[in-house]
């Protein structure tokens, strides 16, 4: 099966989306691994963040909002265990059982992004099926839903989760949204460092100390940000390509080369801008403040500090100073040793940057 970097990733293709070696230029630090939520909420437990796979039974959740009240949030869904965990800011406020797709019918791991959201849906390829509560990740039919959960995968390939879960999942989630499905167990963990994305680090007296050196400019070198004024943005960084692009609402705004020293993968990682800013300014652009960023670690063994990425990506500098001014909170920044395709950057079904011009589906 093709690998679609940004897109649907069968279970024996891409288990997730990388985000490595941008991690260091980002301030990234830190790799976990992943867990998930009641018919009737509870008192705030104060294991809440210890709360494992195995902890609920099937059509069980946990929903503690109050957490965190506010910023981007980010749904994580293990497979293997079927278990969902809901983070907002970095905080984790709530955790599910799910059933995701059953046997021929599997569920496509990747990291998507919510397309869609329709309080009240109903399949077009499954006639008559309900889909309460939708968040769509596919234009193809992969959705999150209220449905039945009988303990094991029982879908045609969607995430069903408890209905009253599924409400309250729904009034939190923002169009745009991130969502990270993998086979094996990654906890995200909040950065504390902080990062200026792929800003080359700049000494105190206001010199670039690492002077980018990047791939020759070519031809399809371009920063066209008018090319789609809002939306959500997405950046990939493909280590294969050695190249950066970056997509705003589905389109493509921006994309450049880079250099990459040293020998050696960098995984497969995937990061969430999240709200706020600390007081010190960053280490790596001084005149820019610090950010935090959320990291999921797709790959076993991959290097958590995000160091590798400063350390060996190079990025040019007027370049980097753009993205580093058109992120906001909510931003999702990939990094993978795949190459990026035509395919990959079609903006048709390839989910976390399709745009609104895109035919129905559902399933």
């Amino acid at each position: 099966m093709t690998r679609r970097i940004l897109g649907r990733m069968r279970r024996a293709a891409m288990p997730f989306l990388a985000a490595v070696p941008l991690a260091a230029a980002l301030g990234l630090a830190g790799s976990a691994w992943l867990l998930a939520a009641a018919a009737d909420a509870k008192p705030v437990p104060r294991d809440l963040d210890l709360m494992m796979p195995g902890d609920l039974k099937a059509g069980e959740y946990r929903w503690h909002p109050e957490r965190s009240p506010a910023g981007p949030v980010v749904v994580v869904i293990n497979v293997d265990d079927q278990f969902a965990t809901i983070y907002r800011n970095g905080i984790r406020i709530g955790v599910s059982t799910v059933s995701t797709g059953k046997t021929d019918h599997d569920t496509p791991t990747g990291v998507f992004t919510i397309l869609e959201k329709k309080e009240k849906h109903e399949s077009n390829i499954y006639k008559g099926a309900k889909m309460p509560y939708m968040h769509r990740l596919t234009w193809s039919g992969i959705a999150l839903h209220a449905g039945n959960l009988p303990g094991y995968p029982a879908s045609h390939g969607c995430i069903r989760f408890p209905m009253e879960f599924s409400k309250r999942l729904y009034s939190v989630t923002d169009r745009g949204g991130t969502v990270v499905i993998a086979n094996g167990k990654a906890d995200p963990a909040v950065s504390a460092a902080s990062g200026a994305l792929l800003v080359p680090e700049v000494q105190g007296d206001g010199k670039t100390g690492r002077r980018a050196t990047p791939a020759a400019a070519s031809s399809t070198d371009f920063w066209k940000p008018e090319a789609a004024p809002k939306g959500p943005v997405s950046i990939l960084l493909s280590a294969k390509s050695r190249r950066l692009y970056v997509y705003r609402n589905g389109v493509a705004i921006g994309e450049a080369g880079v250099t990459i020293a040293g020998e050696g993968t960098f995984g497969e990682r995937v990061y969430t801008l999240l709200e706020g800013r600390k007081d010190t300014p960053s280490p790596y652009v001084p005149d820019k403040p610090a950010l935090a960023w959320m990291a999921v670690s797709l790959a076993p063994g991959a290097p958590a500090s995000g160091e590798d990425i400063r350390a060996r990506v190079q990025v040019p500098e007027a370049f980097a100073r753009n993205i580093y001014d058109l992120i906001t909170p909510g931003t999702t920044l990939f990094v993978t040793d795949a190459a990026a395709t035509a395919e990959t950057r079609s903006g048709t079904d390839f989910t976390v940057m399709s745009s609104d011009a895109v035919p129905e589906a559902g399933k």
